[in-house]
């Protein structure tokens, strides 16, 4: 009587599996060098994070310590036909929010053991959302998906990947910034790399293509060159569906905008510069102020979210 192999079997056993697997590990330290490059544009010092290991085990022994005062969130993968699980733990989330809402870690790391509030959650499941955009980046070239994280709670819950005995590989991460950290742990299931064996198998390319100078500069001068459409926003109007339905020509909508009001310049709906309105020579012009901060403005949504 023949016996169907399991997954472990199927890759010659756990430890086999990732030796088995070299782009594993290189899409995950590739993630997340480039997360923590992503992040420095909001943190007031350069954040590490690190992969501290990768292991093969059932998903109840993997998150056994992921227990207590934790965020985790579930990673849709739709190329990969699968869900991910992330989950950080007390130490890093706080972390997370001391150096996403610009500390400077002056002051002591929080010790309390209080459950977390709804904004430390949200900053955690923004951090995962930056990492899994890494993520996404980095498998690209070996098998391209794109990774949704759905909404984070403050416990971890397997059945988005299976059960506490479903096969998974997990990469740990470590998380330092503002002298303080912890551990970010990520598993996806076997099964779902078992589909892609080959594209993981691959041994990483040690000698990186150097770009061609000419090349860049080329590309360079056409980018700086190409013409752009913007439209300057003095002031908007909310308004309810009816009263869209209801204007009339002719009719005069009042603007709270005074001569003082910034005008802001956008470019495919995306703000760009803060500017003054004025006038020379007959004509309405526009003065640069100041710059719009995308990284400010992503923070002000989560903090009146």
């Amino acid at each position: 009587m023949s016996v169907l192999p399991n997954i472990q079997s199927f890759f010659g056993g756990q430890s086999a599996s990732l030796d088995r697997l070299p782009m594993l590990r290189s899409v995950f330290e590739q993630a997340a060098a480039a997360c923590a490059q992503d992040l420095r544009s909001v943190a007031g010092a350069p954040p590490q994070l690190t992969v501290a290991g990768l292991e093969a085990g059932n998903a109840g022994e993997i998150f056994a310590e992921h227990d207590g005062a934790i965020v985790a969130a579930a990673v849709n993968a739709t190329g990969w036909n699968t869900r991910l699980l992330i989950s950080a733990r007390r130490s890093a989330v706080f972390a997370m929010v001391e150096m996403m809402l610009g500390g400077d870690g002056s002051q002591a790391a929080y010790a309390g053991k209080r459950p977390f509030s709804k904004i430390e959650t949200r900053i955690a499941g923004a951090f995962f959302e930056r990492f899994a955009k890494a993520l996404s980046a980095a498998v690209a070239p070996v098998a391209a998906t794109s990774f949704a994280v759905e909404a984070p709670a403050n416990a971890v819950d397997l059945q988005p990947i299976g059960s506490p005995s479903t096969p998974v590989f997990a990469a740990k991460l470590n998380l330092e910034a503002l002298g303080r950290g912890g551990e970010i742990l990520i598993a996806v299931p076997q099964s779902a790399i078992a589909a892609l064996r080959q594209a993981f198998a691959r041994t990483p390319s040690k000698d990186a293509t150097k770009p061609d100078p000419r090349w860049t500069e080329q590309i360079e001068r056409e980018i700086t060159r190409a013409n752009v459409t913007l439209h300057a926003v003095l002031d908007e109007v909310p308004m309810r569906l009816e009263e869209i339905a209801g204007l009339r020509v002719g009719q005069i909508l009042g603007l709270k905008a005074t001569p003082r009001t910034r005008v802001h310049l956008e470019c495919d709906g995306e703000r760009m510069i803060a500017c003054q309105l004025g006038r020379s020579n007959g004509v309405y012009t526009l003065r640069v102020d100041d710059y719009v901060d995308r990284e400010r403005e992503f923070m002000n949504d989560i903090l009146s979210g």
